[in-house]
Order: structure tokens, then sequence, then C-alpha cells
């Protein structure tokens, strides 16, 4: 059962996105019908259901534009050898290092795209388009546990069109036979120019394909296996190649309707594309019949469906650098295309990351305090010092922040400055010659350096720099309590002089 209700979900699907692509209708069926069936059969998910999408649809249309159906056929069949390479490699995890924010920027940049490009086709026949939404709409709220949405609303745009318009701008004859296998062989002065499409199909391909095996995982309890599935991935693009069918993915909606009908197993997945073969064979007629308004309100509506309203409604809640990552990956994914946007939302979210992370947070201690803490038994022997002020450096010393750093430290009042390194887990060589460097400026300002706490990876650290010579190799010590101690002596020193 749950295979023939994928069936009925991934029919008028199809039919849209093989349209709205550019390929046609039928590259849009046979890549649902033959790609669908053998990423499931070789995918490393049991219940993950590929064929074409939304998202792949954007990325197809200038390809399309580009190079034509033939280029975008080879550029599908280069997108599978990557991906089964990337299979190979064991890259199956990647997209668990994608922030969220780079997928929900690239998630609503698209969905952008799907709703803006199906707007000409809806207002040719506005009443189509709107009975076929109406229907749509009324199933999602009353009707989806039997028959899916997107059927209710063709039946309500094809009856509305029958009946009231006659809009000569339908799908057409559907094929109802095998397709020709053929191997996509463009010219040899293509295929340079094929790379970054092919590169861009593979990219968001194994990502979608990998969100939609998460989803699956999350709806049954079970687990897939990354890299399998992209071997699968690549393997069903090879066939979409062959067939002259459109690049396909893992379907988010469709895996979830599997799920939901009572899948178990990866049969599910087979049987769904086996349904769909034979659904086009006994309601081609009728589907040719279909109008291109009612494939197009069902895209917009798809559309509107897939995006990632819950990581906008995040933007106001979360740190900013979140809404600047996901805002312009979003408006790149837009105006730019999909690899330059994730490529930018990454880096952008790893330079937020550094930053975050390198930025080590300066707390004043109390002498009394650390005095307390560190030496009880001569505490009187030795008493504060108002010319000693304690400051614990918490986090790693790199190159981001060191010098803001510097400069906050070279403010502080006191005579001999003590650095609580307990808490620096890691200095690299900025890190290192700015600690030189306010030793170097105290000193000039008759005043003191000293480091205490520092663990045995930063003090090599400065070793490998030269630092100690600028500080003074007694005034770095392995224990904070050492520190303080020679610390205090020495502004009882400089004072008494």
């Amino acid at each position: 059962m749950a295979g023939f209700t994928v069936a009925l979900v991934a029919l008028p699907l199809a039919l849209a996105f093989g349209i709205a692509s550019g390929a046609g209708p039928a590259a849009g069926l046979y890549s649902a019908i033959f790609a669908g069936f053998f990423t499931s059969l070789f995918g490393g998910s049991q219940l993950n259901v590929s064929g074409p999408t939304g998202a792949m649809t954007v990325v197809l249309v200038d390809i399309v534009n580009r190079h034509g159906v033939e280029g975008m056929l080879a550029a599908g069949a280069m997108a599978g050898v990557m991906q089964i390479a990337l299979g190979f490699l064991r890259l199956g995890n990647f997209v668990k290092f994608l922030p969220h924010a780079v997928i929900a920027g690239f998630t609503n940049g698209i969905a952008v795209l799907i709703f803006l490009s199906q707007v000409e086709d809806a207002w040719q026949e506005p009443i189509v388009a709107a009975a076929t939404a109406a229907g749509m709409l009324a199933a999602l709220r009353w009707f989806r546990r039997t028959i899916p949405p997107a059927i209710w609303g063709l039946l309500a745009g094809v009856l509305v069109n029958e009946v009231l318009i006659h809009t000569p701008h339908i799908v057409g004859e559907l094929p109802t036979g095998l397709p020709q296998v053929a191997l996509p062989w463009p010219d040899a002065s293509l295929w340079g120019e094929l790379l970054k499409p092919a590169l861009t199909i593979c990219l968001l391909g194994s990502i979608e394909a990998l969100l939609s095996a998460e989803v699956a995982d999350v709806m049954s309890g079970q687990r897939h296996n990354g890299n399998r599935e992209l071997i699968g991935q690549g393997i069903g693009n090879l066939v979409a190649a062959l067939v002259g069918g459109v690049p396909v993915t893992g379907a988010i909606a469709r895996t979830a309707v599997n799920v939901k009908s009572g899948a178990r197993t990866r049969l599910a997945g087979m049987l769904h594309a086996v349904f769909l073969f034979v659904l086009v064979y006994v309601l081609g007629p009728w589907a040719s019949r279909i109008p291109l308004a009612s494939l197009a309100a069902i895209l917009m509506i798809t559309a509107v469906r897939m995006a990632d309203l819950e990581g906008l409604r995040l933007i106001p809640r979360a740190r900013w650098t979140y809404g600047v990552t996901l805002i312009a990956t979003m408006v790149l994914t837009v105006v730019q295309d999909l690899t330059i946007a994730v490529a930018a939302g990454v880096a952008l979210a790893m330079v937020f990351a550094v930053v975050e992370l390198a930025n080590p947070q300066v707390r004043t201690r109390a002498m009394n305090a650390v005095m307390g803490w560190a030496e009880r038994g001569r505490q009187g022997s030795l008493p504060v010092h108002p010319d000693v002020q304690v400051v614990a450096v918490e986090g790693p010393l790199l190159f981001v922040g060191v010098e803001r750093l510097r400069e906050r430290l070279s403010r502080m009042p006191a005579r001999v400055l003590v650095l609580d390194f307990t808490g620096v887990s890691t200095v690299d060589e900025s890190g290192a010659l700015m600690v030189g460097r306010l030793a170097e400026e105290l000193h000039r300002e008759g005043r003191v350096l000293y480091i205490g706490g520092i663990g045995r990876e930063p003090l090599r650290m400065l070793v490998r720099m030269g630092v100690l010579g600028s500080i003074g190799r007694r005034r770095v010590t392995l224990t904070l309590a050492a520190a303080v101690m020679r610390a205090q002596a020495e502004a009882q020193a400089m004072a008494r002089a």
C-alpha cells in the first residue's frame, strides 16, 4: 500500500518538475520510474524515495537554457559518477557538518525561485490555477489521509478547464512504453563547460538525499548508511541520464509519505516506481489533458510548503550571526547559484565560528581569593600587594582577536600583571607573539608581566616562538600559585626601590 500511495504523490510532481525543468514531462516520469527504482534498490536508506524535486528543477532550468537537454543529460551522468566517487571516499556524512543556517538559507532561496518561475504559467489561466490551488488546499485540510492533495488539485483544475476554459496549454501526449537507452555524449568542447553544472547537481543531490534519509531515520527509528546512499544516488542519476530523464535526489515529502504509509523496507520504494509506471500506462490519456496552469499551481504550493519558515522564525531569537548566514545564503541562491551560495554560507559560518571560539574571555580575579586558594599557608607571611592584578584568560589564544586582547590587557593599571592561563587550551603563533609584544610594552612602561598556570602545549609554543626572553623565564610558571607568589615579591621590591 505504501508504494501505491507514494506513486500517487509522485505522478503529478514528476510531470510538473519535468516540464518546469525544460526537459519535458517524459523526462520527469522516466526519472521518477527508473532512477527512483534503482536508488531504492542500491541506496543506503531503507525508506528514502528519490525522484525529480523542486530544488533540482531550479538548477536544471539554467542548464537546459545554456546547454540544451543533451547537455543536462551529460551533466547528470557526470554528477552520478561524482556521487559514486563520494560514496567510495566515505564522505556520506558531510551534510552533518553543514550549519543549519546554510541549509535553511538555500532551502528558502530555492522555494523563492520555484514560486517565481511558475507565476507566468499560472497567470496564463488564473482560474484553472486558482481551482487547482483551492482543491489542493482543501485536501490538505480535510482529505489528505485518503488521496494525496496534489491529485485533488489536479482533478479540480482539469474539471474547471474541461467545463469552462478549454485552454490549449496542456501537458500533451505522454509516453506509454519503455524509453530508448542511450549514453549522452555531447561535443568534446562542452565537457569543460558542464563540469560546474555537474558539480552543482552532485552537491545539491547529495545534500537533499542525505537530509531526506535523516528525515526517514527520525520518523522510523532506522539508521541509514550515508556512503551507500550516495552510491545509490549516483547509480540513479546514471540511469536517469541513460533513459533521458532529469537528475534525481531524495524527496523529503515522498519519503515522509512512504514512512507514514507503513513502509519498512526498500521494497516500498521500488514498488512505488513499478506502480508509477502502471499509472502512466493506464492514466496516460487523462494525464495528457492536465493544464500547465494546474501544474504551476501545484509547484507554487509545493514551494511555499518546502520553505523553512521555522528557520526564518529563529532569526529574532538566535544570535545575529545565524540570521546573517541564513539571509546571505538565501539571497545568493536567488541571485547567483546554489554552489556559490552554499560555499559562501559555509565560509561565512566558519568565519563567525572561528571569531567566536578564538575570542578569549578576560576576567579580573580578586587577589585575596587567589591567594586564599593558592597559598593558604603562606598568605599571612606575604600580604596582598595593591600593585598586583590577576587576570584570568579563558579560551584559545588564536590569531583572531589577539590584538584586541593585547590592547585591553595593556590598558590595565597594575604595575605587576599576572595572567592566569589555567583556562587557555591552545596558543597559536599569533597568540604567542602577542604575549611577547605585551611583555615588551609593559617593560617599556616600567611594568612587569607574569604568566601562571600555563599548560605544556601553550608553553612549548611560547618557547618555539622565542618570547620567553621578552617575559623572563622565571616569570612563566606551571602553577598559578607560583606566579602569584613571585609577583607579590617583585611588587614589594619595586615599592621599596
